[in-house]
Formats: structure tokens, C-alpha cells, sequence
């Protein structure tokens, strides 16, 4: 299955309606969900989109049919209908888990589209975050020709259709912002996670405790254990494998351009604060065409986060 075809496997607006109607109504027959959420006076006697949406995302994971009822996933039943927020950050973990992304783990489909789950949208999302986000039009037009002189393989993004649906679902995701221009800005993606990031189990009792600084090697290893299609993260690091010709290989100490500027945006809304302390290992933050912006060695969370 690809997330990226919307027109066989799904919109991200029906998932939005199906959410809120179990959300209001509890636990549906499959038929009532769909009567619900696409009823035949707008649909017609099938409601063929919304049934489409609703299988893919069974598959995915965020709907379990359960005694002839189709329920929320607990974890994602239990947000607040009205925070949306959380729900496209739980959505966005949903997707990127090990289990939807059978390609990364050497179980790929083999042609069945059923069998690669997110996989598509996770190969897509690490490849135009590697770009130099900065520079790149993002348009499907100029996307095919950089995955052909870049040699990528797989392709990450195989036609405009699944370009359509990769800046849908990017947009929604937080791994990139939609104004006037599409730009891959993870910002919201990255501070979704920042509890994960700055927060250690307390064993026995599992307890999460805030810690207000990370040195930055520790906290770039945290941001890509919890979003592994950034710098460092292991879908990241397998799809850059497959780049015959990037636009540039990072070195161990430099932050893509993609990174910056989500650290950037985190810092100039007060969540974030990149910090250069003497004696310690610094990063280098890079601006467009790889230029050198500014190096941090301590990550620190500000009590506004």
C-alpha cells in the first residue's frame, strides 16, 4: 500500500472525519462509521473513498476492528478530540514505527504495495529532508529531475500524484510547512518529541524527569531515535545510503540545512535555546548552499516549551 497514492489508498481529510466521528460517537459497525463520515447523500450508495481510507489505516494501525466495531487506537483515543496538535504528532509516530516501514527492515512487499505500508511516505520524507531545503522549489517537476541526477535508489518519489500526496502528508505530519511555497521544515515534528528527547526513565517506577540541557551529541541522538527520518535517524541514514550523487555529504560535526532550520524556528519561538559553552564539542548549523550560520554545543529547553 502507498499513503502517497491518495486516490486508491486514502485522504488525509477522511482520516481527519472518521477520527472525530468515533471520537463523538464511540465504537462503530464498519457501515454506520461510513454512513457517519460519507453519507449517501453526498457519496451516492458507495462510499468508496471513505471505505478506502478506512482499510488503509486499519493496516497502518490508528483503527482496530474489534467484536464488529471499529475503534480508535487506545493511545490515540485518549487525546482530546480538539487537539489536533497531538493528533498529528501521535499520527506521525504511527507512521514512521518499525512496523509500518517493512522496506527498512528487509521485509519489503516485493512489488505488493499491500506489504510496504508507510514505507513510500517515510523513503520520501528522509530524501527531501537530506535536500538543501533552503534552495529547493519544491514542485514535483523539480523533484523528478533531482532524484535523477542524484541517482537516487529506490526512487523516493515515483510520480506527481504521490508528490501530491507527500506534501499533504508532510504538511500535516509538521515535517514541512505550506505557505506561500512548500518548504521541509520539521519544525513541529521536532518539538512534538521534545518530551522524549529530554526526558529519562527513572527505573523502577518509570518516572520521566525534564532535563533542562543535553550536550548536543546527546540530543541529536535522542531527536533521531525519536524522529528517524532527521539527521542521524536510521531511515535517514538508509535512504542518503542510496544517493549515488547528494548535493553534499555531511561531515560527522555539521546539521543539515533541513535540521537548522526547525532548531532555528524552535529557538525564535522560545522553546529551544542553542547554546556555545566553552571546552565542549560544537556543532555547525547549515544555512543555504551549506553555508556555516553558527555552531552550539548544549541544547537547552526553555521554561516556555
Amino acid at each position: 500500500m502507498s499513503i502517497l497514492n491518495r486516490p486508491n489508498d486514502g485522504l488525509l481529510s477522511v482520516v481527519i472525519a472518521l477520527r472525530r466521528a468515533l471520537v463523538a460517537y464511540g465504537p462503530q459497525p464498519e457501515d454506520r462509521l461510513l454512513a457517519l463520515c460519507a453519507p449517501a447523500s453526498v457519496t451516492g450508495s458507495r462510499p468508496t473513498m471513505a471505505r478506502k481510507t478506512l482499510l488503509r489505516w486499519t493496516q497502518l494501525g490508528l483503527f482496530e476492528e474489534r467484536e464488529g466495531r471499529v475503534h480508535l487506537r487506545a493511545s490515540i483515543a485518549s487525546l482530546d478530540a480538539d487537539d489536533i496538535d497531538r493528533f498529528r504528532a501521535a499520527l506521525l509516530r504511527l507512521v514512521l514505527a518499525p512496523e509500518n516501514n517493512p522496506e527498512f527492515e528487509g521485509e519489503g512487499g516485493g512489488g505488493d504495495e499491500e506489504r510496504t505500508l508507510a514505507s513510500d511516505f517515510t523513503r520520501a520524507a528522509a530524501w527531501t529532508l537530506a535536500q538543501d531545503v533552503y534552495t529547493l522549489d519544491a514542485t514535483w517537476k523539480v523533484a523528478e529531475t533531482l532524484e535523477n541526477d542524484q541517482g537516487a535508489r529506490p526512487r523516493p518519489i515515483v510520480n506527481d500524484t504521490r508528490w501530491s500526496g507527500l506534501a499533504e502528508w508532510a504538511s500535516f505530519f509538521g515535517l514541512a510547512s505550506a505557505g506561500q511555497r512548500l518548504v521541509f521544515d520539521p519544525a513541529f515534528a521536532v518539538r512534538s518529541v521534545l518530551d522524549e528527547v529530554f526526558s529519562e526513565e527513572d527505573t523502577p517506577e518509570l518516572k520521566k524527569t525534564i532535563e533542562r540541557g543535553l550536550d548536543q551529541p546527546t540530543f541529536l541522538l535522542r531527536l533521531a531515535q525519536a524522529l528517524p527520518v532527521v539527521d542521524g535517524g536510521r531511515y535517514r541514514v538508509a535512504v542518503e545510503a542510496g544517493i549515488a550523487q547528494p548535493w553534499r555529504v555531511f561531515a560527522a560535526h555539521e546539521v543539515s540545512p533541513s535540521l537548522t532550520a526547525a532548531l532555528l524556528h524552535c529557538e525564535a519561538a522560545g522553546v529551544l535555546r542553542l547554546e556555545s559553552r566553552s571546552d565542549a564539542p560544537m556543532r555547525v548549523l547549515l544555512g543555504r548552499r551549506g553555508t556555516q550560520l553558527r555552531s552550539f554545543s548544549h541544547v537547552v529547553r526553555t521554561e516556555d516549551a
